[in-house]
């Protein structure tokens, strides 16, 4: 997997120049890196890694090593102080359409996977959603999770009977560069199987994982 220390916009379905994308950690932050970008004095991925050291705000993009698209795998932020990190999948056209949001555990070396958002469109050619899915999870094993019917108007509220095993929700918080546990897309989560389609989207092409890891093609 290659790492670009630049943002995404799912919106617009672009990838953010390097100077938009550190002027912006300029903001979060309060620092004046844009300049250093600019003159050549350093690049996003070494401002990158001086915020991940003094716990500043960073974000980077995530993409297969021979993916043509212009759409990433997943796009994160990183927010140290608050031991926060957020991961967007995007499916073949770029839109958004699996969130996980790690928050921090008292073992400051974990995070835990407190929340699952995933968006199913109308049809491929639109970004308009037939459905939101809202999963939220504690470290006790309770599930809750809302699924918002936007054709409908409709919102269904469920709940665990039975906590649930929560190991799969952990993760190691991660050295700089070394992101492949929080940016891990398939997860033995039992609710997840269920309810959600997950894919691996490459070159615009929908990929599923058989059970030897394999890809195979899923049109």
């Amino acid at each position: 997997m290659k790492i670009i220390y630049q943002g995404y916009s799912s919106p617009r379905k672009k990838m953010k120049p390097e100077v938009d994308t550190v002027a912006k950690w300029d903001t979060w932050n309060g620092t004046k890196f844009k300049k250093d970008l600019e003159n050549g004095k350093k690049t996003s991925k070494e401002i990158a890694q001086n915020n991940h050291k003094v716990g500043l705000d960073y974000e980077f993009s995530a993409m297969y090593e021979d993916d043509t698209s212009d759409f990433p795998f997943c796009f994160v932020s990183v927010v140290p102080e608050n031991k926060f990190i957020g991961v967007e999948f995007m499916d073949g056209v770029g839109r958004k359409y699996l969130k996980y949001s790690f928050g921090k555990n008292e073992d400051k070396n974990l995070l835990f996977l407190e929340e699952i958002w995933f968006y199913e469109f109308a049809n491929e050619d639109t970004d308009k959603m037939k459905s939101r899915t809202h999963f939220v999870f504690d470290e006790v094993g309770n599930v809750n999770y809302r699924v918002y019917d936007m054709i409908q108007g409709k919102t269904l509220d469920y709940e665990s009977k039975e906590p649930m095993e929560t190991s799969a929700l952990y993760e190691p918080y991660p050295e700089f560069g070394e992101y492949e546990g929080v940016i891990r897309l398939e997860r033995d989560i039992p609710i997840l199987k269920d309810n959600v389609r997950t894919y691996i989207y490459k070159n615009g092409t929908r990929y599923y994982k058989d059970e030897d890891d394999n890809l195979i093609e899923n049109n």
